[in-house]
């Protein structure tokens, strides 16, 4: 596989994708600072801009590792920061990835990610050469699912994960999967 550092930067029909070190930390940091998109991820707030730049620098030490891909993205005509989207869990066996992403509340149902999830579907079994790609939501989060529906990506009926909430709550868990054709 080619070095992660080639695809630093995926120009997109209308938005671009960039290494988190390209991004304005204090935009990263409006992300991770939203109550509602780290509800919705699982995980805590970041309370300071250190705390997302100590975020940002394990991003990216991973991505130099080969770990992961992770970008933010940005829109190419204003040059907004709208949120961020990666590329993890490689799993050699299967040839396959998962794919994660996280919207800023005010570009959410714009149709953004359909565009950004079309053009990596496309990247991740063309130019990385896998043959699945796998995303997990919760099963409640029907903005998501019918968004990876919408994209081509089947639910896995063969997938019965829980994980539990901040607050211990138990949430059910759905894979979806795109294979290549």
């Amino acid at each position: 596989m080619k070095s992660f550092q080639a695809f630093s930067t995926l120009n997109l029909p209308n938005y671009q994708l960039r290494f988190l070190n390209t991004v304005a930390a204090k935009d990263i940091f409006s992300l991770r600072h939203d109550s509602s998109v780290a509800a919705a991820s699982g995980r805590n707030t970041d309370q300071t801009l250190e705390q997302t730049m100590v975020y940002i620098y394990k991003m990216m030490t991973g991505v130099s590792r080969q770990d992961f891909l992770m970008w933010g993205i940005m829109t190419k005509e204003t040059n907004e920061f709208v949120g961020l989207v990666q590329l993890w869990n490689f799993n050699t066996k299967q040839n396959s990835v998962e794919i994660g992403y996280e919207i800023l509340p005010s570009w959410q149902r714009h149709g953004i990610m359909t565009e950004i999830l079309t053009e990596l579907i496309h990247f991740s079994f063309n130019e990385l050469n896998l043959k699945q790609l796998k995303a997990v939501t919760a099963a409640t989060n029907q903005p998501s699912r019918k968004l990876l529906e919408k994209v081509g990506l089947k639910q896995d009926p063969s997938f019965h994960e829980n994980t539990y909430s901040l607050e211990k709550q138990k949430i059910e868990l759905v894979q979806y999967l795109a294979n290549k054709q």
